[in-house]
């Protein structure tokens, strides 16, 4: 009896004590309860890259795994860090894989396009001591892959091209779509470049073999300004501020061209022996022009005088180059397929 008795004494662990414990661990002020969420492992296939005025750098990189492609987001003070993950300040897992993506306002806003069709936009916040990268929304109005994502010039709004044929046309602030061109193309939208100093203009490739000049104030707002079903266009890109523009072919040719004259070529350039995949104007000196395509190699061109010559040629990549980004007017970036990024100094 006495032994039940002093049982009955005796300190035990009530819930409402251990939860009372819990709480007192939890609020205390020496630990740090901010998650990591940050991924493992940067994917195997970097897709692109993007540098903003800090000159920071956003790698977007995918790998599949069984049937399903997936991606994740990396951010690095200094592109010359890029592809560590020790050295990466920031990282994001997503749910699919990424071909491209855009700094929105330089340094915190990011814009995605993922293959499962959906465009994500996320946030870049100093917390404390840690970097975070945070989804603010997730859209799905495309069918198919995004597969180019473009910020306008006046940075008000932003264009994605995709897989579905369409482009949509983006409030970079409300993060709807105001403006649906469906079909853009009659096959797959490849490429897009906003016009460098018109919101209302910019140009489309696509499978089709059509570059398409688009004019959002018009009730009818493409004309076609470039066909060829036999050598047909993957990539497009204004050059300065007049009316000619870069077109990159599926024979690894670039032609120089104007939008006033659609009969004939300016000049061309045989670039790579594979289709162009990018064509990447450096922003401080307009008369270069960084490609890369379906090879192992990076080009940079010079046009003057309305002639294309080639001034630079790199072959570290092993494997396809997807990504390029220029860090300032004599440093060029690069990412590829066999997961390394290479820094090409001019």
């Amino acid at each position: 009896m006495a032994d039940k008795e002093d049982s009955n004494n005796m300190d035990v662990n009530t819930p409402e004590h251990v939860v009372t414990e819990m709480q007192d661990v939890a609020t205390s002020p020496g630990i740090n309860h901010q998650m990591d969420n940050t991924p493992c492992q940067v994917d195997k296939q970097l897709d692109f890259i993007t540098i903003n005025k800090e000159g920071h750098l956003l790698l977007g990189s995918s790998s599949l795994t069984g049937r399903y492609w997936g991606g994740s987001l990396w951010y690095y003070d200094n592109p010359a860090l890029a592809p560590s993950v020790e050295k990466c300040r920031v990282g994001y897992e997503a749910g699919s894989g990424l071909p491209d993506g855009v700094f929105l306002d330089g340094e915190k806003i990011v814009m995605v396009g993922l293959d499962s069709g959906a465009v994500e936009f996320l946030k870049l916040s100093q917390e404390e001591e840690s970097m975070q990268m945070r989804s603010l929304c997730q859209v799905t109005e495309h069918l198919d892959a995004v597969v180019c994502v473009k910020v306008t010039c006046q940075k008000k709004s932003a264009l994605t091209g995709s897989l579905d044929r369409s482009i949509r046309v983006w409030d970079n602030e409300t993060s709807l779509v105001t403006k649906l061109l469906s079909p853009a193309h009659s096959q797959q939208v490849t490429s897009l470049s906003p016009h460098p100093a018109n919101d209302h203009l910019f140009l489309s490739a696509g499978m089709d073999g059509n570059v398409l000049l688009w004019d959002l104030r018009c009730p009818k707002p493409a004309s076609c300004v470039y066909r060829d079903w036999d050598d047909k266009p993957e990539s497009v890109l204004w050059v300065g501020e007049d009316d000619h523009y870069l077109v990159g072919l599926q024979s690894g040719q670039v032609a120089l061209r104007c939008t006033t004259n659609l009969n004939h070529n300016v000049t061309t350039c045989q670039t790579l022996s594979r289709p162009i995949y990018k064509l990447e104007l450096n922003p401080t000196r307009p008369s270069q022009v960084a490609v890369c395509g379906n090879d192992s190699k990076v080009i940079v061109l010079d046009i003057v005088n309305k002639e294309i010559k080639k001034r630079y040629e790199d072959n570290r990549h092993t494997d396809f180059v997807r990504g390029l980004a220029w860090k300032d007017s004599n440093s060029l970036v690069s990412c590829g397929w066999d997961s390394s990024v290479h820094i090409h100094g001019l």
